[in-house]
């Protein structure tokens, strides 16, 4: 839409390895700090062209009512099939699953940018042949463990959080998580950009960031909120401070996304 000069959209949700390709492209408008008032938020939320409005936290899904004692808990125990059995499940698109990939593979979640590729993907070599779904979904994460089609998949604490409160028999592992960044940025042509950048500054408000948190089940991005955060919805939201967890590095995938993304299409074929 951007190249056409044709844009629809005022604001767009974007994952780490999508914002740095759309900035490289020239797709975003800048923040406009004069109207948006994100000073305390944390420092990976105040990127140049887009806020962080929410921390996502993503780790190992698994069902309670079965496989109990032989859950994996880490990647290491995911890509142990003999001790740990079960069906896997891992998502289609690379990132995540590579940095998943180096973790099981004995990478400490502190090393793993700049990612080995070539240790990456001979890593899910291995696991290949036990995955039983490559999931193209969000959804699909937790709907395959519901319906009893596949026993551990990489999901997120909120789809999982979501799951328990239904009743559905459901567990997360908080070990070695994968944290990133849920930006929304205003594309460039936006139609109403102004209305966006309110938008922005409304959605960047400590209270509502509160409110957001209570709602989704996702970190605010101030730690001001955090302290204000339902304490049922806090067990919920991932620990900054573990060496244990990691960021997802948006700017290192601004420079391979498109390069591996092709790659991993190709090796799922084969």
């Amino acid at each position: 839409m951007v190249e056409q000069g044709a844009v629809e959209w005022d604001l767009v949700d974007l994952i780490p390895a999508w914002l740095g390709s759309a900035k490289q492209q020239g797709l975003l408008q800048e923040v406009d700090d004069s109207i948006v008032n994100r000073v305390d938020a944390v420092q990976a939320a105040k990127d140049p062209f887009a806020c962080g409005g929410s921390l996502y936290s993503g780790g190992i899904g698994y069902p309670t009512d079965r496989h109990q004692g032989v859950q994996p808990k880490n990647w290491a125990q995911f890509w142990d099939v003999e001790n740990h059995p079960g069906r896997r499940g891992l998502r289609t698109r690379v990132s995540d699953t590579l940095e998943i990939a180096l973790m099981a593979d004995g990478v400490a979640p502190a090393d793993v940018y700049p990612c080995d590729i070539e240790r990456a993907f001979k890593a899910l070599d291995r696991i290949k042949p036990h995955v039983s779904h490559w999931i193209d979904s969000t959804a699909q994460t937790v709907s395959l463990i519901q319906s009893n089609e596949t026993d551990y998949t990489f999901t997120f604490t909120t789809r999982v959080k979501g799951m328990q409160e239904s009743g559905v028999p459901m567990g997360y592992s908080f070990e070695q998580n994968l944290m990133g960044m849920v930006y929304t940025a205003v594309p460039t042509g936006a139609p109403n950009s102004d209305g966006a950048m309110r938008l922005l500054s409304y959605i960047m408000d400590p209270e509502r960031q509160v409110e957001m948190a209570n709602g989704s089940g996702d970190s605010p991005t101030y730690t001001s909120s955090l302290e204000k955060v339902d304490p049922a919805v806090r067990k919920w939201l991932p620990d900054l401070n573990s060496e244990n967890n990691m960021m997802v590095d948006g700017d290192w995938w601004a420079a391979n996304i498109d390069e591996l993304g092709l790659r991993m299409k190709e090796w799922l074929l084969t």
